[in-house]
């Protein structure tokens, strides 16, 4: 892997790594749109009103750990939308009810038995499979309708990042964002097929080499050049 690490990156991996700075979200729209979960709203109400990847890490993973994959999702979600509280609940109903028309109200959709299943299959191959192998589930046979590559990597990074949130083995998250930064200021396109989360793994263990951090902290670090956040 020959790619040049971008100047504004480097200033970043030479320095200590940095805490995400937490951000406020608005549960009320993530209550209303999760009316029928009492497991996942009981989670939502004990989050606090500023989070941040180490609180929803905890999460995801007790979550997870009681079996509890709904409410467990969900909160990847709430980070994951950032502050657009309003839309992320919205579309993460759609990817709970896998609705076909979303001109249609989907808390009057019935969440779907399977996708828990599915986001489960996916977190177990983040574990015991690798990133890769999870990313070519979630991409393929376990798809989810509504769920993709910008989220569903969000939810593998929470699921696999077992021993801290820069975990070694941890799967970096992709989404756009990431993807338009990387094709602007490193010249590396991304599309959105298996093969291209495998170069991006390579590129972010690559990079991550030279400044001894793990991919994810490479990832996190373009992240924050990206958003502004961590």
């Amino acid at each position: 892997m020959t790619t040049d690490v971008p100047p504004s990156l480097i200033a970043l991996l030479e320095d200590e790594p940095t805490p995400q700075v937490s951000f406020d979200w608005n549960r009320e729209p993530w209550r209303l749109q999760m009316h029928d979960l009492p497991d996942v709203l009981a989670t939502l109400d004990q989050l606090p009103d500023r989070v941040d990847r180490p609180i929803i890490r905890d999460v995801v993973l007790r979550e997870l750990d009681g079996g509890r994959v709904l409410s467990a999702f969900v909160p990847a979600m709430v980070w994951g939308w950032g502050t657009t509280s309003d839309r992320g609940a919205l579309r993460t109903r759609w990817i709970l009810t896998e609705i076909d028309d979303r001109s249609h109200d989907p808390m009057l959709a019935p969440v779907v038995p399977s996708v828990s299943g599915r986001l489960e299959a996916g977190a177990q191959a983040a574990r015991d499979d690798g990133p890769h192998e999870a990313f070519r589930l979630m991409n393929n046979d376990g798809a989810i309708k509504h769920l993709g590559r910008s989220y569903f990597t969000k939810w593998l990074y929470f699921a696999s990042a077992l021993e801290g949130p820069d975990d070694a083995a941890a799967a970096p998250i992709l989404d756009d964002k990431i993807a338009g930064w990387l094709d602007r200021e490193a010249k590396f396109s991304l599309d959105r097929t298996t093969a291209s989360y495998a170069r991006y793994l390579e590129l972010l263990a690559c990079w991550g080499e030279r400044y001894g951090r793990t991919r994810v902290q490479v990832e996190k670090a373009i992240f924050k050049l990206a958003t502004g956040r961590g």
